[in-house]
């Protein structure tokens, strides 16, 4: 029997002639992927938390992948395992396992008993209150804080309109680090160009240049630069370097403050934050310094690293059973029996040697190389479905399929040829667990080019709302792309993604049309019931959508239009005496809000008291099936409480949203939900809310997760349902086609159908 890896559909079993992987590869893969993930998270001994269990994935994956049968694979599992878990053992078919002395000594008398306890994913590379530690241990760990550290400054692009940009800089990096450049190019509140180097990051431990080139449109306001760092590990900057190409090619630099770092007092010349607005000196959770011991160049650099602290105290009350066990059916016959708690004399779990584990790894780990290498792609699947199967907090509401998924995605990893199919791999196991914070990202893959239009799916049929191609205009119905029918490619999209439905649409709908840049694009068009084809250049940044509307606008009636994505707070504090007296308002959130939620205190009428919405699992034991032994209520940590503010906003009001608000716009939304401040019109928001943590693998790629368990603020489902509207309204092809926006107006309707013009 054969498991097809290529060639046949990606995630299908099959056979593909010539592009084979045997059963027993798969298996033998199987086997591992299921012990590593309860020993590295679960087996509490000291001489597992002494391994690198990045590169323990890849050696082991390598080494058990062409075991020839079961009795081949045990011996390679045991010698793998023995040095990090010692009181672990493997059984096969009608045998027992082994009795293990150091499980149950013959005294307890002054040993203490050593056990995991994760409060949520205590490994995210993005500590927002999640943490792991083990009993009478203390660990390092991240300080809760900002979910990246940027440091960043902004020009006038007027000078540079119509004109190419490139920001180069000199990176290095230490171990699990990842550094970035960030390029953005604004149009007033809308971003019209973006690059962070998410696809192309620098990790190296010598200074390496790292480059940006984005285009400044006609009508861009502002140029903002920056540095980035969203890994565990410390990144320097130095000698960032800002250019502008003329119309005759030729670059000339442009001044940026203190572009290599020497200004002690660096917060004169740059911000922290995503934006311009923070002039903090800090980053919560973040150590932002100039470094004078290494630099590129001059006399210092600038370096961003997570802040540590030591922690000592328990993170909670539960733990397992002095010498608990947790039984591993590895397949083939095999199952492994391993300790989840074990007694300990003073600084040594009884019946381990750490030093041996650290030695069985040998020196320093080896660089990945630029050769793509399949089994160290293996090696990526292994952590993320085991991060997935043992902290992911929503199994108890979707179907029981996470299991089934792993031998597929082994096969398919086993077949990858590069980066890119890698992804499709992550990507395919991830719509397994639907979670719309998953986004997997890999360095080295091809940077995506775009269509010069973009598509929403209206009255069943794929629509363009917005074009930069002048033989293309909004409401032309695209019935075929590339020869294939425009629907199944929006089908096959969707299939690659992770999330509700309405997310999932939302995410194919973006990527329609995407490849490589310097290619085209064959579609067929409908319009005015007259058809064509259409060949179209691919273009590097993507189309947007023009807003209709500026972020604040008063209508002649009295009536407002508030959008959420863009309007700051302090844009509704500067208009809110206006707001309050008119006769109804619109307020926008299809989209991200702007850290304005406190403009929702202007519409309560008692404070916000709401508890137990937001939870982090508490979690001791394995496995998808097992329950956490408790939850720690997180409900306000992202949206402190809501007060009742003067003056009142009294007039009729309306929410307009659908599947583009997510995360804290869900937050949003599920208060406007509850305590009925406003009718909700649109469509469905993309029912995924909740903290995320970030996995990093060991090729170098991550991804994130939603780590805390979100219901409604009421109880009840969120996660793949999200904010329903009271008031459902979608778009039309008339109606793009004339340039309307008719979820819009009909949130309009409703504040109006008894509004009365303000005095």
């Amino acid at each position: 029997m054969l498991v097809c890896v290529l060639g046949c559909g990606r995630g299908q079993a099959g056979t593909s002639p010539g592009q084979e992987t045997t059963v027993p590869t798969v298996a033998n893969l199987h086997a591992f992927t299921r012990l590593y993930g309860v020993v590295r998270w679960f087996h509490p001994s000291d001489s597992a938390a002494a391994v690198d269990w990045e590169r323990f994935a890849v050696e082991g994956a390598h080494r058990v992948a062409n075991a020839p049968d079961a009795r081949v694979l045990r011996s390679r599992l045991v010698e793998l395992f023995r040095p990090v878990a010692p009181t672990m053992s493997i059984a096969g078919i009608g045998e027992s396992f082994t009795d293990v002395r150091a499980l149950r000594p013959v005294s307890t008398a002054g040993l203490d008993v050593v056990a995991w306890q994760h409060k949520g994913y205590g490994d995210s590379a993005i500590a927002t209150g999640y943490a792991s530690k083990r009993l009478h241990r203390d660990r390092t760990i991240a300080q809760p804080g900002a979910l990246f550290a940027s440091v960043s400054q902004a020009l006038d692009a007027t000078p540079f309109r119509g004109m190419r940009v490139r920001l180069r800089g000199k990176l290095r990096t230490g171990p699990r680090a990842r550094g970035q450049l960030w390029l953005r190019v604004d149009r007033g509140q809308l971003s019209v160009f973006f690059d962070n180097m998410a696809q192309h990051p620098v990790a190296s431990d010598t200074w390496t240049t790292a480059e940006i080139i984005g285009s400044v449109a006609s009508d861009a306001t502002e140029i903002v630069l920056g540095v980035l760092n969203t890994s565990p590990g410390t990144v320097w900057y130095d000698d960032l370097e800002l250019s502008a190409e003329d119309k005759q090619g030729t670059w000339s630099q442009v001044d940026v403050r203190d572009a290599g770092f020497e200004d002690s007092d660096m917060f004169i010349n740059w911000h922290t934050g995503i934006g311009t607005s923070a002039s903090s000196s800090a980053i919560d959770g973040w150590n932002v310094t100039i470094d004078h011991g290494s630099r590129a160049s001059g006399a210092s650099s600038l370096r961003l690293e997570p802040a540590t602290t030591v922690a000592t105290a328990e993170l909670f009350a539960a733990s397992p059973r002095p010498a608990e066990t947790y039984d591993v059916d590895l397949g083939g016959g095999l199952r492994a029996r391993v300790p989840i708690a074990l007694y300990a004399h003073g600084d040594r779990t009884i019946g381990d040697d750490p030093a041996a584990a650290r030695s069985a790894q040998g020196g320093p780990r080896s660089p990945m190389g630029t050769a793509f290498d399949p089994l160290t792609g293996v090696a990526d699947v292994i952590v993320f479905w085991n991060v997935l199967e043992h902290f992911w907090p929503y199994w108890n509401v979707v179907p029981e399929r996470w299991a089934r998924t792993l031998d597929v995605a082994l096969a398919n990893a086993v077949g990858d040829h590069g980066v890119d199919d890698h992804v499709k791999t992550l990507e395919r196991l991830s719509s397994a667990a639907p979670d719309g914070h998953i986004i997997i990202n890999c360095p080295g893959g091809t940077k995506p080019a775009f269509p010069p239009f973009m598509v929403d799916l209206v009255e069943s049929q794929v629509v363009v709302t917005t074009s930069s191609a002048s033989t293309l205009e909004r409401g032309d119905v695209i019935l075929s792309l590339d020869g294939r029918r425009a629907t199944e490619q929006l089908n096959d999209e969707e299939s690659y993604l992770s999330g509700s439905h309405q997310w999932r649409l939302l995410r194919a709908l973006q990527r329609f049309g995407s490849g490589s840049l310097d290619s085209f694009i064959h579609i067929r068009v409908r319009r005015n019931h007259q058809e064509s084809n259409l060949a179209l250049a691919r273009v590097p940044e993507r189309v947007i959508n023009t807003p209709l509307h500026p972020s604040v606008e008063r209508f002649a009636d009295g009536t407002y239009y508030v959008d959420l994505s863009r309007a700051a707070m302090a844009d509704l504090e500067a208009v809110i005496s206006a707001l309050a007296i008119a006769p109804g308002v619109v307020f926008d959130l299809r989209d991200y809000p702007r850290h304005n939620h406190q403009i929702l205190s202007y519409l309560m009428t008692r404070p916000d008291d709401l508890k137990g919405w937001e939870l982090i699992p508490l979690i001791i034991r394995p496995d998808s099936g097992s329950t956490p032994v408790g939850w720690e209520d997180t409900s306000t940590w992202n949206m402190p409480r809501l007060s009742v503010r003067q003056p009142h906003i009294r007039g009729r009001i309306a929410f307009v949203t659908g599947a583009g608000a997510i995360s804290a716009a869900e937050s949003f939304m599920a208060l406007v939900a509850h305590y009925h401040l406003g009718e909700i019109v649109g469509s469905a928001t993309a029912g995924t809310n909740g903290d995320i943590a970030q996995i990093t693998l060991p090729t170098g790629c991550d991804t994130l997760f939603t780590g805390r368990r979100v219901t409604n603020p009421g109880g009840g489902q969120h996660h793949l349902v999200g904010v329903q509207p009271t008031i459902s309204a979608l778009p039309s092809i008339a109606g793009i086609r004339a340039g309307r926006d008719e979820v819009l107006e009909k949130a309009l309707s409703y504040v109006r159908s008894v509004a009365k013009p303000s005095p």
